[in-house]
């Protein structure tokens, strides 16, 4: 029998087969994932932790993934190939690096679902498409795009919901 309880990030209802004093549950790998995020102090100022400066570092080289891959295009709709697949490749290697850091996030998060597990082989197969297509950086910004839409709906479900209360 499953007992319902609340998400401890965003309040919404979670099953449970037993539930265990002192323990967080969260709704999905989105939500557990942010709440290992700390709040910011009284003066705004953010306390330092790993899982900040993962998420920091993270953020940092997906903006850098989008901004090589769009000088690419930009490059290319020059006519300077050169330049634009070294920009390309530059997009692809940190694309790689963000999904990596994303997937080892996800599975060290305390909620695991299997639609982690299939949002993980999804953009699995395709990141595989996008290394044997012949122009990879743009696939591999959208498998970036679509995985951090995946791990962010815990922030989009706390921002979105209009009733957070658990009704039993």
């Amino acid at each position: 029998m499953m007992v319902r309880t609340e998400c401890r990030y965003c309040g919404l209802p979670v099953k449970v087969r037993q539930l265990e004093p002192g323990r967080a549950y969260f709704c999905c790998s989105g939500c557990a994932l942010a709440s290992r995020l700390p709040p910011p102090g009284a003066g705004g100022e953010f306390p330092v932790t790993p899982a900040l400066l993962v998420a920091l570092g993270a953020g940092f080289a997906w903006f850098n993934e989008v901004l090589f891959w769009t000088l690419a295009m930009a490059l290319a709709h020059d006519q300077r190939a050169a330049q634009a697949e070294l920009f390309a490749r530059v997009s692809t290697g940190l694309g790689a690096l963000v999904w990596v850091t994303l997937m080892a996030a996800m599975a060290r998060a305390v909620s695991r679902h299997w639609t982690d597990a299939l949002a993980g082989a999804v953009t699995l197969a395709g990141l595989v498409g996008a290394f044997l297509s012949g122009r990879p950086a743009g696939w591999i910004v959208a498998v970036n795009v679509a995985l951090l839409l995946w791990l962010s709906r815990g922030w989009g479900k706390l921002k979105f919901t209009k009733n957070r209360s658990l009704t039993v």
